[in-house]
């Protein structure tokens, strides 16, 4: 057992000296004085060890007396400087380690009809089982967590799945893509982060048989071949990144399509509701083991009511009284228009990161045009649209100095930065932005609400002086970073971006 800041260097040093593997672990694992490190989804830890740490190496031994293979050992590490107690040593007898861990892994059965079934089995015989040849390995999913478990179940209890599209965010083995897939899912898409996770689900879909594109999330946005919103997004991820990815998921839903959320404590339902709720209305789908999985709608969008017109079905003898209705329809029309240009220009505006349609697009010039005309004859005010969907946070870290040594109850200097994008062509009004702090527990500690003057750059401010009035230019992108003082306990963040 050693301290904290010892266990890495440690372990390096047993690797030089030949050892075949190494492992650091909490020292007080499963005691009340159990310490996790969380490096994601918030701070990542001072130090990648515990308090008090434990540290196992694995070594060749080729017979002999063990006791001087330890002592060699020993010698070595104090005399590179290493102060230590007394190793214990552990013969390991030779087994057959593949055939051991293989033993580990039988075939899973979730629901009905859906089979998980490493390599090394027979796939069950029944008719209509829904086999996915799936092998452990370094991406999450094999099918044995509840969470994964979950959002199995909820598409196999769906009975329309044929040719509705399919999003797997945070993809990692692949497999509820290619569950999705097999049960009739087309087009299906799957985008994680981790290059090893895209590498494992596209080996795992090619094994089943299946075509399925997986994506770095940073390519997705980037591809033409790929729909922009899809009729189910599915996220088995955690509950804080899915708060920090709740704008991106919901822009990648069709309206009227599924969500489903998964990676969610029991305890976490109520928080993670509330932060979709200003588009959906999420409820529990399943609970397994203080696991949770959530399902909600996205609306359809209603459009604008118009003047019905019967003018072609009048039997109205004069063509002066036909042609006249038809120019004041025309002109409440254009004059509605022009009264609701706001909303208009909203709901016409392209998105930057959405592929451009030349329908829409020569919609918005030509109303655009028109809007203008208007304007030079009758009083237009200029006010920037509050859209929170404009905006888009590219990328944010805290970063908290001198964290380890500070007092309970103290506050200490703390740094936000962040990248903000106004993902519109239009003028957008600035928002706030919400900093929500939390422990180690994921217990919220405060809201910390800073306005534009507080984040906003000086030089822009300065430069700028009437930001407020004209809002954040089309297409901008903005680079921020705020000085705070912070509770010394914080141990996790969430930003996002609201208006008051």
């Amino acid at each position: 057992m050693v301290a904290a800041e010892t266990a890495e260097p440690l372990g390096d040093a047993l690797l030089e000296l030949g050892a075949l593997a190494v492992t650091i672990e909490d020292a007080a694992a499963g005691g009340y004085d159990e310490s996790p490190l969380y490096g994601e989804p918030g701070l990542a830890p001072d130090l990648q060890a515990w308090e008090r740490s434990t540290v196992t190496a694995l070594l060749p031994f080729s017979g002999g007396d063990a006791q001087i293979v330890r002592t060699d050992i020993y010698q070595a590490l104090t005399t590179a400087g290493f102060k230590l107690a007394q190793p214990i040593v552990k013969l390991v007898a030779e087994q057959d380690w593949v055939r051991l861990t293989q033993s580990q892994f039988d075939p899973i059965q979730i629901g009905r009809r859906i089979w998980i079934v490493p390599s090394w089995h027979e796939a069950p015989v029944a008719a209509n089982a829904i086999c996915l040849a799936l092998d452990p390995g370094l991406a999450f999913g094999t099918g044995s967590h509840p969470t994964t478990r979950l959002c199995l179940e909820w598409l196999e209890n769906q009975f329309n799945l044929q040719q509705r599209s399919l999003l797997d965010y945070g993809c990692g083995s692949g497999i509820l893509a290619i569950a999705g897939k097999k049960l009739g899912c087309e087009p299906v898409l799957g985008i994680d982060i981790d290059p090893q996770a895209i590498a494992a689900a596209t080996s795992n879909a090619e094994i089943n048989q299946v075509a399925v594109q997986f994506l770095l999330a940073d390519n997705a946005s980037s591809s033409a071949s790929i729909p922009n919103q899809f009729d189910i997004v599915m996220a088995n991820i955690l509950a804080n990144p899915l708060q920090v990815l709740a704008p991106l998921l919901i822009s990648r839903l069709r309206p009227g399509g599924h969500l489903i959320l998964s990676g969610i404590l029991t305890r976490q339902t109520t928080e993670i509701c509330a932060t979709y709720s200003q588009w959906l209305t999420l409820t529990v789908a399943g609970e397994s083991e203080g696991w949770i999985c959530l399902h909600g709608i996205l609306p359809q969008q209603f459009s604008a009511p118009f003047l019905n017109q019967q003018l072609s079905k009048s039997k109205k003898k004069w063509p002066l009284y036909t042609l006249a209705m038809s120019l004041l329809v025309l002109f409440l029309l254009v004059m509605g228009a022009h009264f609701f240009r706001t909303s208009l220009l909203f709901a016409l505006a392209p998105r930057l990161d959405e592929k451009v349609n030349l329908v829409s697009s020569t919609a918005f010039s030509t109303f655009l045009n028109i809007d203008k005309s208007l304007c030079k004859l009758l009083p237009c005010k200029e006010v920037p649209i509050k859209a929170f969907e404009a905006w888009k946070i590219d990328s944010a870290s805290l970063g908290m100095e001198n964290k380890n040594n500070a007092s309970i109850g103290a506050e200490i200097a703390a740094v936000l930065s962040f990248e903000l994008q106004n993902r519109f062509v239009l003028p957008v009004a600035w928002p706030n932005l919400e900093l929500t702090l939390t422990d180690t527990a994921e217990n919220i500690l405060s809201r910390i609400e800073l306005q534009p003057a507080v984040w906003l750059p000086a030089t822009y401010q300065t430069t700028h002086t009437d930001y407020l009035t004209i809002g954040a230019p089309a297409s901008l992108q903005i680079s921020c970073s705020v000085p705070l003082k912070l509770p010394a306990q914080a141990a996790g963040y969430r930003l996002r971006v609201l208006y008051p």
